[in-house]
């Protein structure tokens, strides 16, 4: 239903093994990105992920780990001949930062490029899925994104079908996706007439670059999947404090109170390379972590259980 890409899980500076943050979101032909480390075109042709997608763009802030690669990944389309449209959110400063990477290294796009200043509040809504952003506590305006998704149904009821006379196809299959239907003798089904109760819907939060803070517990409250920056070990806590950064073990608190249901540590410095002492500190306070890795995936099913897979390339 939803799979998550970690394109790039590193801190300030890329290293061998780790990219800067990028975070891509595949549902249903749709390919969202959160932020755009440097070199993330080439962890995008890596991971297969198509230049061509309908795609979105979201980005935490203007700091240069998190957007050196959006100039690239824009020419990268381009150059491949790329013609769908494509949106870009993030602070009101992308906007310039976009226009004049453009300017001063003279490209242009083959398709339709809108970047667009955002606050918080839902700011993007496509089928049954919907993006809201968030304010967070790091170094000057930043962002956390929540990204929703909630079946337009519940279980498709085949029996209370049949007993209203409704025909199979196409009509239940356009039940099943929500949607009301017509009979051949004027009678209209609403599609809660032949569905159970909708379930719970789907829930990933990313953090950006924050401190602890109640905007992100309180964004990561009951979450599916909590994808948390866990910069320093409690050991450097007071750099943490200092660079607006959260330690893993109060990442690991943080999802433990608001109930998240599995908790993905990314971001961590790269004197933490292996990432040994980064997870052994979350472990100890919350069992439901995992260190993210470069191109490892996760993917949520609807029936809220998901699935870990780790790279092969």
């Amino acid at each position: 239903m939803l799979e998550v890409v970690f394109l790039g899980t590193g801190g300030s500076m890329p290293t061998e093994g780790r990219n800067l943050p990028a975070i891509a979101i595949r549902y249903q032909g749709w390919v969202l990105l959160l932020d755009a480390g440097e070199d993330v075109q080439r962890q995008f042709e890596r991971a297969n992920l198509g230049t061509n997608k309908r795609q979105a763009i979201f980005i935490t802030h203007m700091h240069a780990d998190h957007i050196l690669g959006l100039p690239g990944l824009l020419l990268r389309f381009s150059l491949l001949g790329r013609i769908r449209p494509l949106s870009v959110y993030g602070p009101n400063e992308l906007i310039q930062y976009v226009k004049s990477a453009q300017n001063t290294m003279h490209f242009g796009t083959t398709f339709e490029t809108t970047v667009y200043g955002i606050r918080e509040g839902p700011i993007f809504n496509v089928d049954d899925l919907c993006v809201n952003a968030f304010e967070v506590d790091h170094r000057g305006y930043a962002l956390g994104y929540e990204i929703v998704y909630q079946r337009p149904t519940g279980s498709f009821l085949p029996e209370t079908a049949m007993n209203l006379g409704v025909p199979k196809d196409p009509h239940w299959q356009a039940l099943s996706a929500g949607q009301e239907v017509e009979l051949a003798d004027g009678r209209k089904i609403r599609p809660e007439e032949v569905t159970g109760p909708k379930p719970p819907p789907i829930r990933i939060v990313y953090s950006g670059d924050t401190r602890p803070c109640q905007s992100l517990k309180q964004a990561a409250t009951n979450a599916d999947l909590l994808i948390c920056e866990a910069m320093y070990a409690s050991e450097h806590a007071n750099l943490a404090e200092e660079r607006g950064h959260t330690t893993a073990a109060a990442a690991a608190q943080l999802a433990l109170d608001a109930g998240v249901k599995l908790l993905a540590l990314t971001h961590y410095s790269p004197r933490y390379e292996d990432g040994a002492a980064i997870i052994k500190e979350a472990l100890s306070i919350n069992p439901n972590t995992i260190l993210a890795r470069d191109l490892m995936k996760i993917k949520m099913h609807k029936d809220g259980s998901h699935e870990i897979i780790l790279p092969t390339i």
